[in-house]
């Protein structure tokens, strides 16, 4: 990344964070207005657009991309925060997503609602995520159908088949997400990252992408379920190309890490 890239990011995440942190934060009675409405929302809502994407997933068997079927669910779990009242997604740096290939997407992983901001970027690929998630009603099911690729935690046989499952969907053509954390961080501080990624990324020969999430964690820490609205910013780093780190894994790991770190505090 050159350093007008990095002047040029900079400014922008400054004056996003500065919009941000403009909005003032809802009282106590809002906040238990908005938790009291938005949940039965957000449960009532999945089940019933699960079985739109059952039709589109039926109808669209013949497509081993599963675009409309991705185009699809992306609108479904965006608009959970990019719709929500107070709240919002803002992405930016799109155009270092290198849509015309196969990638590897990581970022740092503060809260649920990571998952619906990056749904905001519409970028098309197929989560990396634990095995429980995908018997979640209608959620998890939709995951099935989506063809993202389960991981059950500290099961050697389980890590070794989603490594085959992510070297086959990178063969043929499809981005993989993954939270190289493993889990949400407690305090909004990152955590060390897992080498999977990268590892199969420098394997395949294909870049990783570092995405920089702002905002989530005080939407929705981890251990709590009130929500507390706010805008979030997505921010897209250019990509970063194994060759460039001799395919070595470990290397690209660090310096992903480093990047990230250099970007600054998590919640602006």
């Amino acid at each position: 990344m050159s350093s007008r890239e990095a002047v040029a990011g900079g400014a922008r995440a400054t004056a996003a964070g500065r919009a941000r942190s403009a909005v003032p934060a809802p009282g106590p009675i809002v906040l238990a207005i908005y938790n009291t409405l938005y949940w039965p929302y957000l449960f009532g809502t999945c089940a019933i657009l699960f079985f739109p994407a059952l039709v589109i997933y039926l109808f669209t068997l013949s497509d081993k991309k599963q675009r409309v079927l991705a185009s699809y669910t992306s609108a479904w779990g965006a608009h959970y925060l990019a719709w929500a009242p107070l709240a919002g997604t803002t992405v930016d740096g799109r155009e270092h997503a290198p849509l015309d290939r196969a990638c590897v997407y990581v970022s740092n992983h503060q809260s649920m609602v990571d998952i619906l901001a990056v749904f905001g970027t519409r970028i098309p690929f197929k989560w990396v995520s634990k095995v429980e998630n995908f018997y979640a009603p209608f959620l998890g099911w939709n995951m099935w159908l989506n063809g993202y690729v389960a991981l059950k935690r500290k099961h050697l046989p389980s890590i070794m088949r989603m490594v085959r499952t992510c070297n086959a969907k990178l063969r043929a053509g499809d981005s993989l997400f993954v939270f190289p954390e493993g889990t949400r961080s407690p305090d909004g501080n990152l955590q060390s990252f897992h080498r999977g990624a990268f590892v199969i990324a420098t394997r395949n020969r294909v870049p990783v992408v570092p995405m920089v999430i702002e905002g989530t964690g005080q939407i929705l820490p981890k251990g709590t379920f009130c929500i507390r609205p706010r805008p979030v910013l997505v921010r897209i780093l250019p990509a970063m190309d194994p060759a460039s780190f001799g395919y070595d894994a470990r290397r690209l790991r660090q310096d992903c890490f480093r990047l990230r770190a250099a970007r600054g505090a998590v919640d602006l």
